[in-house]
């Protein structure tokens, strides 16, 4: 087995984020990220953390919005009307604890489509769904991540894919994306009947499901490409969804958890952030 890490690729884009920036500045403006938290959960808070500590170091502006003691959704909607009216702020995104008190769909949806950097609200996900010549959207960061990973090992177009998962957040809008890309694309959930079935014959495997190393060696083949998307912690520690351990004897190239999807996604919400500003300005 492989292990493959996301730092080249995330120094040249910060690199090029830094520069882009600089630029902007000259110009009088300055990229703002807010992020809005809904939860006092330690792993959420540190997901903020480092989002802001990869702002900062291509020079971008971080606003953190605690609201982990909204009393409703009604709270929670005023302020996020207020943030994103604001000019100074260009992009928002949201960050919730695994058992949120209140329905990350209705929060997330609260962003208008040109304030959202993570991709993920109905306007955005709904234009990528379409994928229309002439739509600008942002896509969501984290599958944009999964496939950039995969891309530093050839084109997608052509490639027989299985994506595990189906959540809102990266599963669904993956699949759309590789489809998209011209990868021919199977589905596997919890309702699949023999996940191994799939996965073992793809020539890729995209995992996202946040069960952490529930998938071993029964699911991937020799030669498979295998994006691990999942967070999770096992006594403490960050771990995605596939036992590498169990993959060590086999051929196969497995991105890195941690140093892999994780980094380039905060690094791709930033790129998000700058486009954002770019369709404002057309």
């Amino acid at each position: 087995m492989q292990k493959i890490y996301s730092k080249e690729i995330v120094a040249a884009r910060k690199a090029a984020l830094t520069e882009a920036i600089v630029a902007l500045k000259a110009r009088g403006v300055t990229p703002k990220l807010a992020a809005v938290v809904c939860s006092s959960d330690p792993a959420a808070l540190s997901y903020v953390a480092v989002k802001r500590k990869h702002a900062e170091e291509v020079g971008a502006a971080f606003e953190g919005v605690d609201l982990s003691h909204a009393g409703s959704y009604a709270d929670i909607a005023a302020h996020m009307r207020d943030l994103c009216a604001r000019p100074d702020i260009h992009g928002v995104i949201v960050v919730m604890s695994s058992k949120p008190e209140f329905d990350e769909i209705d929060v997330t949806n609260l962003i208008p489509a040109n304030k959202d950097a993570d991709g993920l609200s109905v306007g955005n996900l709904g234009a990528l769904l379409q994928n229309g010549p002439h739509q600008r959207f942002i896509a969501p960061a984290t599958p944009r991540a999964c496939i950039a990973m995969a891309e530093t090992e050839g084109k997608l177009a052509g490639k027989t894919v299985a994506v595990i998962g189906r959540g809102r957040t990266v599963g669904k809008p993956l699949a759309n994306m590789l489809v998209n890309a011209g990868a021919t694309v199977t589905i596997c959930h919890s309702a699949t009947p023999d996940i191994p079935k799939f996965s073992r014959a793809a020539d890729i495997v995209f995992v996202a499901t946040g069960r952490p190393h529930f998938f071993g060696r029964d699911y991937f083949s020799e030669g498979q490409l295998v994006v691990d998307a999942g967070v999770g912690f096992i006594d403490g520690k960050l771990a995605g969804d596939v036992e590498a351990a169990a993959l060590e004897d086999l051929d196969i190239r497995l991105t890195a958890v941690p140093g892999g999807v994780g980094p380039l996604t905060s690094v791709l919400i930033l790129e998000n952030l700058l486009l954002l500003i770019a369709h404002a300005g057309e």
